[in-house]
């Protein structure tokens, strides 16, 4: 009899285990994420397959926040921004630096041609809306990569020496 006691704890145990791990696993299918809308695939202008995805955009975080302190007059390689704005764009507006200075500033303010203020670029991710083939009203987001300015800095000039 003891061999059929140990039988039934065996299958109890295995049981409770399977219970476990099916549990387990209604969880993980409850967290995973479920698309409320149908991904679709399209072919882009050029040839290439585009994923098409829903997107919600917040506004709450397009808003124009003013740095700490601004370090485009304190620079010894000073910049001024230009903005544009472009509603096809997330976001609408657009700050790219430019250099104010060929050269840098010294101790004194004044502007030393031995050193040159240089731009210091940034790749961006930018959202263009674009019509939609074939909707009348309707359009999608592409995403788009541009390189900015976002400040200048002082660097060394490069000379190149012809032989």
């Amino acid at each position: 009899m003891p061999s059929a006691n140990n039988s039934s704890k065996v299958t109890l145990f295995c049981v409770v285990a399977m219970m476990m791990m099916m549990k387990m696993m209604m969880v993980e299918a409850a967290a995973m994420p479920t698309a409320k809308h149908p991904r679709t695939h399209t072919e882009a202008s050029d040839g290439a397959e585009a994923e098409i995805i829903p997107l919600q955009i917040d506004n709450q975080f397009l808003r124009h926040y003013r740095s700490v302190r601004p370090l485009q007059n304190a620079s010894i390689s000073p910049w001024t921004y230009n903005i544009t704005n472009d509603a096809t764009l997330v976001p609408p507006f657009l700050s790219e630096a430019r250099c104010l200075l060929r050269g840098c500033l010294d101790l004194d303010g004044v502007e030393d041609l031995n050193l040159e203020s240089r731009p210091i670029m940034h790749q961006a991710m930018l959202l263009r809306r674009v019509k939609s083939k074939g909707a009348e009203h309707g359009y999608h987001y592409r995403l788009e990569s541009r390189l900015l300015a976002v400040g200048c800095t002082c660097v060394r000039p490069t000379i190149q020496y012809q032989n």
